[in-house]
């Protein structure tokens, strides 16, 4: 019997390269939890989809995911499939069809809204035939589209197996590991914690167990901890140092101000954790409040003061242009910035479908990913010293011209 062939398109890669790294994770588990069900099929992985990769892999389904700032990019793989063979099914899952689930484009058979796991199980038992009964997707019928009901989450999380990572090689490289879903935090720019709807964590043994497993198949040194917020609950996070202790790796994780404290930095520094990424988005309350954040300036100097006093780096992401912001507002960012010596990414505020500051627009193009890169500011910076001299330069110039 002839294996279904599920062709992995990761269409992020072109408007996000640092969410692509990790983002790929999501077709791991869905391979590994229909593998742990008995439901084989063959697979093959890309980053870029073109008709030699549909003529060499010849798949019956291309599966894809995608956020808002590459759904056009899916859009065009979608179009590029159906032009190349019309009875390939193209599956679409991830937070942009999650969110704006009525933007499913006509060259797409089925989107899976929310937690993937299940459905896609479902899905691949059913040859990717779509009715009522598979909750959680939304699909074309007659040209009209139809969404099913909403599906549970899958809990305890334990029950989705480890993700299968062979699946996008064995070469030696940075990997990545989630340890939860979910953050109890809604900020409004976030779309993450109302696609999780609730913070679920696996198991510290299933934790320690991944990294294990990660640490014999790629020999790491360093490992990303991809969580919302990995320390919301510190007694886990005790649990999994406890766990983990000998393996000789160091960590990088992601936190939110607030919620760092002096037991919190003990606990991961001890554990191996050598760089925290920070949330902060301002050092204005006018700003944070209008974010929803739900902490303050104050949260964020703590935290830096705490981290820095046990050797831990500070990596911080930030948000500007938001309505509410002023020059004022601005300065006080950067002046935290450049007073703490903090590594940063700056990006503009993009209003995400389902965030309570979406405000409807529907040209995908326009979620392009802005940043405000440090070194290209001060590149600008330095061109806009230069641009006064040239001008004088050439005024003087022309004056000697003229004698």
């Amino acid at each position: 019997m002839n294996l279904m062939q599920i062709l992995f398109v990761n269409a992020i890669n072109h408007a996000n390269p640092i969410h692509s790294r990790y983002y790929p994770l999501a077709f791991g588990y869905l391979v590994s939890y229909c593998l742990k069900h008995n439901e084989p099929f063959g697979h093959a992985y890309t980053e870029r989809l073109n008709e030699t990769i549909l003529k060499t892999v010849q798949p019956d389904i291309i599966a894809m995911t995608c956020t808002t700032e590459s759904y056009n990019q899916a859009k065009l793989y979608a179009y590029q499939t159906k032009k190349f063979n019309p009875n390939i099914k193209v599956v679409i899952g991830g937070v942009h069809i999650t969110a704006a689930p009525d933007s499913l484009s006509e060259y797409m058979d089925i989107g899976v809204m929310g937690e993937g796991e299940q459905t896609f199980l479902e899905l691949v038992r059913n040859n990717f035939e779509t009715n009522d009964k598979i909750k959680g997707v939304v699909y074309w019928q007659n040209s009209v589209l139809h969404s099913t009901e909403e599906r549970g989450l899958i809990e305890p999380l334990d029950l989705i197996p480890h993700p299968k990572r062979d699946m996008f090689g064995t070469e030696k490289r940075q990997q990545y590991i989630f340890t939860s879903r979910g953050c109890p935090y809604r900020c409004a720019f976030c779309f993450s914690s109302r696609f999780w709807k609730k913070p679920r964590f696996h198991s510290a043994e299933y934790v320690a167990a991944e990294i294990r497993q990660i640490k014999q198949m790629f020999n790491p040194s360093f490992l990303y901890i991809y969580d919302d917020t990995f320390i919301l609950d510190m007694n886990r996070v005790k649990e999994i140092k406890e766990l983990v202790k000998g393996l000789g790796l160091t960590y990088s994780i992601s936190a939110r101000a607030n919620l760092i404290n002096e037991d919190v930095a003990n606990v991961l520094k001890d554990m191996g954790v050598i760089a925290v990424g920070i949330g902060f988005e301002s050092n204005s309350q006018n700003v944070l409040d209008y974010l929803q954040k739900g902490n303050t300036p104050k949260d964020n100097q703590r935290a830096v003061n705490i981290l820095r006093k046990h050797k831990i780096n500070v990596f911080g992401t930030f948000i500007r242009d938001t309505p509410v912001e002023t020059k004022e507002d601005l300065k006080l960012t950067f002046d935290f910035i450049r007073r703490n010596h903090i590594r940063y990414t700056m990006y503009r505020l993009m209003r995400f479908p389902g965030t309570p500051i979406y405000d409807g627009c529907e040209d995908w193009d326009s979620f392009k990913l802005f940043k405000y890169d440090p070194i290209t500011v001060k590149i600008k910076k330095f061109l806009g010293q230069i641009k006064p001299l040239k001008r004088a330069y050439c005024k003087v110039r022309s004056w000697k011209n003229k004698q």
